[in-house]
């Protein structure tokens, strides 16, 4: 660079860069990939549904990556989930939301710790809907139901 274009951009100050991916973008990539892995997907595979490598796709899960709102679109058709999905449970997400967003019903210290949004809880959904007997799934839904009743009998008696 010459010194006369350095000392111009000297005086311009520092140069602008992208924004770099908040919380929101986070939120959306666990939603990305709590849907993609719901359905089998890779990220290959994502990735070349909508035109871009797994390393792209990769990015986008962790949140390292903006994902713009026409990036969105392309998943909620590929993942057959309407766009609001990525959107669910932000509510007011203006300039001053915290950096802890609440993405559930439940009050949260950090995304996290929402049980919704981890890969076993999407897994479990995963296999509990490739049950096709409606009476078995409902057998297992009571089962789960029974040893978390009795998980929290015992860890309230531990506690006394």
């Amino acid at each position: 660079m010459s010194p006369v274009l350095k000392k111009d951009r000297m005086a311009k100050g520092p140069r602008k860069t992208k924004e770099s991916a908040g919380s929101r973008d986070k939120i959306f990539g666990l939603r990305l990939r709590q849907r993609r892995t719901f359905l089998g997907f890779s990220q290959q595979t994502l990735g070349e549904a909508v035109g871009m490598t797994f390393q792209q796709i990769q990015k986008y899960e962790h949140g390292t990556n903006k994902i713009s709102a026409a990036r969105l679109i392309d998943f909620s058709k590929v993942l057959n989930v309407p766009i609001n999905y990525f959107y669910a449970g932000l509510g007011d997400i203006g300039e001053k939301t915290p950096k802890g967003l609440v993405v559930s019903d439940t009050a949260q210290t950090s995304l996290d710790e929402d049980p919704i949004l981890k890969k076993e809880s999407t897994q479990l959904l995963k296999y509990y809907y490739q049950i096709k007997d409606e009476a078995l799934r409902k057998s297992v839904q009571k089962l789960v139901r029974q040893m978390a009743e009795q998980s929290s009998k015992e860890t309230s008696k531990s506690k006394k």
